[in-house]
């Protein structure tokens, strides 16, 4: 249809087709855009048992409390950032109205939920390299015993603020790299650029 309004992601210009910018390899690294993930920033106080109550029964997660930690149910995973504050990820890239239904069930309850899906892009990264790939431009320490599954920090790629996840806490682990949408093409430039030295091209003779 012409008057047809179709999404875009935040790297549609750097991808051809309708599918999801994919670039390097899992032998590597690979990375690999989450298109139109459901984002929520939760406000709330952790001493509130209702407020705690409304979230668990909605999403299945009882909210993390401890700093830099994650929960997940089936169908969502809850990133501490600030002792009050969350952020919820949907783990269906389908639509997801969960911000209106924490918003109805919440009413009267001191929070605030804001729908952050269109504000950020999801980057998913994985392969033996990427934790390298990963301190080239993070002062984290990345090292599985100190950052590994069930773990996320705020931190800096360069000169852009990130929210990373750590999904598992294999040789060079899979991450996720959480950026807003007006930085995504630099942190992907960036990423791209950090990977070169691991393309076959760059290690040929």
């Amino acid at each position: 249809m012409l008057n047809e309004i179709k999404p875009h992601t935040a790297l549609a210009g750097m991808n051809e087709g309708d599918h999801a910018f994919t670039y390097g390899s899992a032998q590597t690294v690979q990375l690999t855009e989450r298109p139109l993930v459901a984002l929520l920033n939760v406000r709330g106080s952790p001493d509130d048992a209702a407020f705690v109550s409304i979230i668990r029964n909605t999403t299945g997660i009882t909210l993390p409390i401890c700093p830099n930690t994650t929960a997940e149910s089936d169908t969502h995973c809850a990133l501490w950032l600030a002792p009050d504050e969350w952020l919820l990820r949907a783990k269906r890239l389908a639509p997801d109205d969960l911000a209106s239904r924490l918003e109805h069930a919440l009413s009267g309850i001191f929070s605030a939920i804001t729908d952050q899906s269109s504000a950020y892009c999801v980057l998913h990264l994985r392969g033996p390299k990427t934790r390298e790939l990963l301190a080239k431009g993070c002062p984290l320490d990345l090292h599985p015993r100190v950052f590994g599954a069930g773990r996320c920090a705020q931190s800096h790629y360069f000169k852009t603020t990130f929210l990373l996840r750590c999904l598992d806490s294999t040789e060079g682990g899979t991450w996720e790299f959480i950026v807003r949408r007006s930085f995504a093409d630099y942190a992907v430039r960036m990423l791209m650029d950090g990977m070169w030295e691991y393309s076959l091209d760059a290690i040929r003779p």
